[in-house]
């Protein structure tokens, strides 16, 4: 099961991510204009990517995924 998405739109990406309780971990998506079907990819903040922008707006999501989890 996923808990409800959350939107960051910024620095050229549309990340979307959500909360699969199923195995505890949060999962982000691109949802790029011409993005049929997202692909979730589960994210790590302790595995960055390459661009800082990127990895900034991911671990930002990422907690603001894990706030909402926990009701706060």
């Amino acid at each position: 099961m996923n808990t409800k998405h959350l939107l960051s739109l910024s620095e050229g990406y549309d990340l979307v991510g959500r909360y699969n309780t199923n195995y505890d971990i949060v999962e982000i998506a691109d949802i790029s204009k011409g993005v049929k079907s997202p692909e979730w990819q589960e994210y790590n903040p302790s595995h960055p990517f390459k661009d800082k922008a990127l990895t900034l707006l991911c671990d930002n999501l990422y907690d603001r995924v894990l706030l909402n989890q926990l009701g706060v």
